[in-house]
C-alpha cells in the first residue's frame, strides 16, 4: 500500500491502469452538522461547519485514483475561490486536468447540505450547474474518450453527456450513467449506457411502477445491462443481464452520508473494469460506500481497496 492510503497499481491492477474519463458538474460543499433539523421559524447552533470540494462526478473520480486507476476529468470551473478550490483539489489527487476549462466571469456552484448528528443520514440544498458545463468536446476530452476504459457521465448537460457517450461507444468504453431525474431525452443517453446506478426515485419513475425490482428490469430494456438503486443503509439492488442481486449495507459507525453513492459509482466501475464477478463488484462498492461515511464530506472517509475487500469478504462469509 502506498503512502496517502492509495493502492499500489503493481500489486492491484494491470501494468497499464484503465483509464477512466468523468464528465459532469463539481461543487463546492457546506458541511453543516446538526443536532436536529431546524424547524420552520427556528434558529440553534451549528454543532461543526466545513467546506470541501464535491460533486458526483469528481468525488467518483478521486476514489478511483486513490485506488490506482488513471482518471482524467472533464468539465468546467468557475474562475473564482471555489472554483479554484475544486479544481486544486483534484489537481493534488493526480485526476488529469487536461479536458477541464476555466470559464470567467461564472460562479462555482455550492451545496448546503445539512448531517444529522445521530444518524449521520443528509438533506441536500443545491444550485444546480447546467450553466457551467462545456459548451462543447473540446479536443483534449475527445482524445482522452477515444482511449478511455471507462467514461462516467452525470445527465445535468444531456447534449454533452449523449455526444460523449457515443464518442465513448465508438471507442469501445464501458459507459456509466449517474443520473438523479427522467427528463426529455433520457431515453437516447440510456441507450447508449451500459451501466445505470441510481436512487430507487429514478427507475421507479422512468418505468412508472412502484415495485423496484421490476423498475430495473424495465429500465434495462432501454439498453443498460447493469441497472441498479442504491438503498442508503440497506445496501443496493441490481439487475445485470436479466439476474437481480442484491448486496446489504455493511454496518459503520456513520457521521456522513454525503458522497456515499459517488463512491458505490466508483466501487462498481473499479471491479467492472477490473472483471470482477458482479457478486464482488456490487460487495467491494457497498463496502466502501459504507465505509465512506465514517467522516464528514464526500471524499475524507474513501477507504482504501484493501479496507473495502476486508470488510465485504469478511461480512459474506
Amino acid at each position: 500500500m502506498t503512502r496517502g492510503g492509495r493502492q499500489s497499481p503493481e500489486k492491484a491492477l494491470p501494468a497499464r491502469p484503465p483509464l477512466v474519463v468523468g464528465i459532469g458538474t463539481s461543487s463546492v460543499d457546506h458541511l453543516c452538522l446538526v443536532a436536529r433539523h431546524p424547524r420552520l421559524d427556528g434558529k440553534q447552533p451549528l454543532v461543526h461547519y466545513e467546506v470541501q470540494p464535491g460533486g458526483q462526478v469528481p468525488t467518483a473520480l478521486v476514489a478511483l485514483q486513490r485506488w490506482g486507476l488513471k482518471t482524467a476529468y472533464a468539465g468546467v470551473f468557475a474562475d473564482d475561490p471555489g472554483g479554484h478550490l475544486a479544481r486544486g483539489a483534484l489537481a493534488r489527487e493526480g485526476v488529469d486536468l487536461a479536458p477541464a476549462e476555466f470559464r470567467p466571469n461564472s460562479t462555482q456552484p455550492v451545496s448546503v447540505i445539512l448531517i444529522d448528528q445521530v444518524t449521520g443520514e443528509r438533506s441536500v440544498l443545491y444550485q444546480p450547474g447546467g450553466e457551467l458545463t462545456l459548451k462543447e468536446l473540446n479536443t483534449p476530452t475527445l482524445e482522452h474518450l477515444r482511449v478511455a476504459t471507462a467514461v462516467l457521465l452525470d445527465a445535468v448537460d444531456l447534449r454533452l453527456a449523449i455526444a460523449a457517450a457515443q464518442v465513448a461507444k465508438a471507442g469501445g468504453a464501458l459507459v456509466v450513467l449517474d443520473v438523479d431525474q427522467p427528463s426529455s431525452g433520457i431515453e437516447q443517453l440510456l441507450a447508449l449506457s451500459d451501466v445505470v446506478i441510481t436512487s430507487p426515485e429514478f427507475p421507479l419513475r422512468l418505468t412508472a411502477t412502484e415495485d423496484l425490482s421490476r423498475a430495473l428490469r424495465l429500465a434495462a430494456k432501454f439498453g443498460p445491462w447493469f441497472t441498479a438503486a442504491t438503498l442508503g443503509p440497506g445496501g443496493a439492488l441490481a439487475n445485470v443481464r436479466g439476474r437481480e442481486y442484491f448486496v446489504r449495507g455493511y454496518p459503520v459507525h456513520a457521521v456522513d452520508s454525503t458522497g456515499a453513492g459517488d463512491v458505490f459509482h466508483a466501487g462498481c466501475i473499479y471491479g467492472l473494469v477490473l472483471g470482477w464477478t458482479t457478486e464482488k463488484t456490487l460487495r467491494f462498492a457497498a463496502a466502501a460506500s459504507a465505509l465512506k461515511c465514517r467522516a464528514i464530506g464526500g471524499r475524507p472517509g474513501i477507504p482504501t481497496v484493501q479496507e473495502a475487500l476486508d470488510l465485504a469478504e469478511g461480512w459474506s462469509k
